[in-house]
């Protein structure tokens, strides 16, 4: 005998979870939810509206769906969702999240990657926000934009013209520095190298040397479009298969 599908709420709510640890992850909802894609995209989206528009403490202490609906996203690869996803990671209480953190440090640059719709500016304007956390925006130096240009999802010089920009932007963190050359470097900018200079003159770094932004720099140069051995730049794809690859 078939068994009843799931209701919509149904699930929302077995989606719904403090942390994305807590438990065995929601292997029915997360196929179902799939298989009603149509039906289940406007209630995603609603869902992470409600999030940024909660306080800071509530998006912190109440359970939601949002933790898992950002990867469900990124296996659609939807492009109505990088708008809202592109919000979202400029929220603190989500991309620095208890047990979320991790999960985003590692896979989150393929998410993002596979919503994306053309156009870099929400990405752009993550980078500059302070408020937004310094790993979020670190990882959307060296792996969301690194990606979206080795894909030639983006043209390298308009990445090239967004670290000149924003360089008079960036704030004191030197993390947030950290990605910015290593963008600049990944990509073969070499163009931007006096700028490198300058910001370590200025002390933007924390022990960052020339001579690492130049060993970089010299690979990309020798190895144009092929991304560096350490990162997978590969598409997102199922988000009950990758987060249980992931997950303890």
């Amino acid at each position: 005998m078939t068994s009843p599908a799931m209701s919509p709420e149904k699930i929302l709510r077995s989606l719904t979870r403090r942390h994305l640890t807590d438990g065995r992850l929601p292997k029915g909802a997360l196929k179902e939810a799939s298989r009603r894609r149509d039906e289940m995209l406007p209630l995603f989206l609603i869902e992470i509206e409600k999030y940024l528009s909660a306080s800071a403490k509530e998006r912190s202490d109440n359970p939601t769906p949002v933790l898992l609906i950002f990867f469900v996203l990124g296996e659609w690869g939807d492009k109505s969702a990088y708008r809202p996803i592109a919000r979202l990671i400029r929220c603190p209480e989500f991309t620095d999240h208890v047990g979320f953190e991790d999960a985003f440090d590692q896979i989150g640059h393929r998410v993002i990657a596979g919503v994306f719709d053309g156009d870099p500016e929400p990405l752009f304007d993550a980078v500059r926000d302070p408020k937004a956390h310094r790993i979020a925006r670190f990882i959307i130096l060296i792996n969301v934009l690194a990606m979206l240009a080795y894909q030639e999802k983006i043209d390298r010089e308009v990445v090239a013209n967004f670290l000149v920009d924003v360089y008079e932007q960036l704030d004191d963190y030197p993390i947030v520095w950290l990605g910015w050359a290593t963008l600049a470097a990944h990509l073969g900018l070499s163009a931007l190298r006096p700028l490198v200079v300058q910001a370590i003159a200025d002390e933007r770094f924390d022990g960052y040397e020339i001579d690492e932004f130049d060993e970089d720099l010299n690979r990309a140069i020798a190895r144009p479009g092929v991304e560096p051995i350490n990162e997978d730049f590969s598409p997102f794809e199922g988000a009950y298969e990758e987060l249980k690859a992931l997950l303890p």
